[in-house]
């Protein structure tokens, strides 16, 4: 018995100790000033020439450039240790990604992209990854990065291409110049319990994720851009097998997006348990909004609360959210089918099998929930259950003269709610467009008396069943002063 107790400790510590590189022994200073970048980077190189462990980061502010991470090699931040970007623009080389063959998140030019800057850099590399409870820092918040909107250039702080299992544990990841994380091109993705915060410039969504084979989880984000981003910015890979579980996501932008890039699309995703409401601080996004369109305009908001697109000609297919609570949304969801870019058989996007059940949406504008596909790819078999909406603000009867009779198509537009058709649309609560099958059951809505519109809108429908729809709690009748068809086939409601 005692031998197999020794045999037990003796795999024990060969299994649960990796090997272990400590950067103060090669070097590197946490005085938060000594550029630490050839340093850390020589701790890399040399735990991976011995097979990978860990990387240790003690206690200390370790400035540092660009660092590239390798197979088999953990950077393990103690608590109290902070991996903090340099200011310096030069301590950021182009990192030339042009073999990957990835369109651009920020520039939708239709080409590949070329080269990218970011904090740390992973490239082609296999069981890596950030745990532990310290912090990387960005420099976001430098004034040589505060370039303006949607420019290219800066510096992301942690940037995974073409890697496979990754894992990001525990740590804090903050003040970003650009894209806080960006997952791209990658497989077999863990992350789990950590805290993002990026809120000093511009285009700074929280956690980007292009992959297959993702969970997420226990997440707290609080982002100035877009919180939880799904891309699909590659030909014949998809953005697929994803579970996102348990993360309240903050943002000026969307809570939780499919999209914008859409190239070969999504499959496979649900989001269960999150909780969406609006950043903590807002030092950029200032619109224009008139009180009579967003109640509350001069307090930070989230544009959409779920987000779900197919504009670049990809397949969008299998997308289930549930048990979802949204606040300060300006509208609570936006599923779009456009046209920004066509596949290679010169096809626009594809969209079925979407479900969102149990949402609590509480909303700050009179732009409702949007459902459009295009005339000749209409949105097919979507599922909306148990919805509870509450919406402040209301459009009365003398303001719908300053409403367009028509609502353009705009197939080519970027895909927004205030954008691509307007913020003056023909109904309070559901626009639907171009939609071959919808099932909305246990819905309840509630909005002022003095709402001039009907609060739901059908153009070019079929298949529409509605079931057990409360309108300030009366269940909807059909009559135009509630529900409207245009160019659609009978809608079947059922009490």
């Amino acid at each position: 018995m005692k031998s197999i107790y020794t045999l037990f400790f003796a795999l024990a510590i060969q299994s649960g100790f990796a090997q272990t590189y400590n950067i103060t022994a090669f070097g590197a200073k946490g005085d938060g000033k000594t550029l630490n970048t050839r340093a850390i980077q020589a701790t890399i190189d040399r735990c991976f020439s011995q097979g990978g462990g860990e990387v240790i980061v003690p206690a200390g502010n370790y400035y540092t450039g660009t660092l590239f991470l390798k197979s088999r090699v953990y950077l393990h931040l103690m608590p109290g240790a902070v991996i903090q970007g340099s200011s310096n623009p030069l301590d950021y080389p182009d990192h030339n990604i042009l073999a990957a063959k990835k369109f651009g998140t920020i520039t939708h030019n239709g080409l590949f992209v070329e080269t990218m800057k970011a904090l740390i850099i992973a490239d082609q590399a296999e069981q890596v990854g950030i745990i532990g409870k310290g912090t990387v820092r960005g420099a976001g918040d430098a004034a040589v990065y505060q370039l303006g909107i949607n420019k290219d250039g800066k510096p992301k702080n942690l940037f995974f291409i073409r890697c496979a299992d990754i894992l990001l544990r525990d740590v804090h990841v903050l003040n970003s110049a650009q894209i806080t994380i960006s997952i791209s091109g990658c497989k077999k993705v863990n992350i789990d319990g950590i805290f993002v915060q990026s809120l000093s410039n511009w285009n700074c969504d929280g956690v980007d994720v292009d992959a297959q084979d993702v969970t997420i989880s226990n997440c707290i984000i609080d982002s100035e851009d877009d919180a939880l981003c799904f891309k699909s910015e590659y030909l014949n890979q998809f953005c697929e097998n994803i579970t996102v579980n348990n993360c309240v996501v903050s943002s000026l932008c969307n809570g939780i997006k499919l999209g914008t890039g859409s190239r070969s699309g999504f499959r496979n995703v649900t989001v269960n348990n999150c909780v969406i409401k609006k950043a903590s601080f807002n030092g950029y996004r200032h619109w224009k909004m008139l009180p009579s369109i967003v109640h509350l305009p001069d307090t930070q908001s989230v544009n959409t609360g779920i987000v779900i697109l197919g504009v670049d000609g990809g397949l969008v297919e299998n997308i289930s959210f549930s048990n979802i609570v949204m606040t300060d949304v300006l509208s609570p969801i936006f599923i779009r089918v456009g046209k920004r870019f066509l596949n290679p058989a010169q096809k626009p996007s594809v969209m079925r099998h979407i479900s969102i059940q149990n949402v609590r949406a509480e909303c700050r504008s009179i732009i409702p929930l949007i459902i459009a596909g295009l005339e000749e790819s209409p949105i097919e078999q979507v599922v909306l259950s148990n919805l509870q909406i509450s919406i402040p603000i209301a459009v009365p009867a003398d303001s719908l003269k300053t409403f367009p009779t028509t609502i353009s198509e705009n197939v080519k537009g970027y895909p927004e709610n205030r954008l691509t058709f307007g913020t003056k649309l023909p109904s309070s609560a559901f626009y639907v467009r171009h939609v071959r099958g919808l099932i909305m059951r246990d819905v309840s809505v509630h909005y002022p008396a003095n709402e001039a519109r009907p609060a739901l809108h059908f153009d070019d429908t079929k298949a529409i069943k509605l079931k057990n729809i409360l309108l300030n709690s009366h269940h909807l009748e059909l009559q135009p002063a509630l529900l409207v068809q245009k160019n659609s086939d009978a809608v079947e409601v059922i009490h």
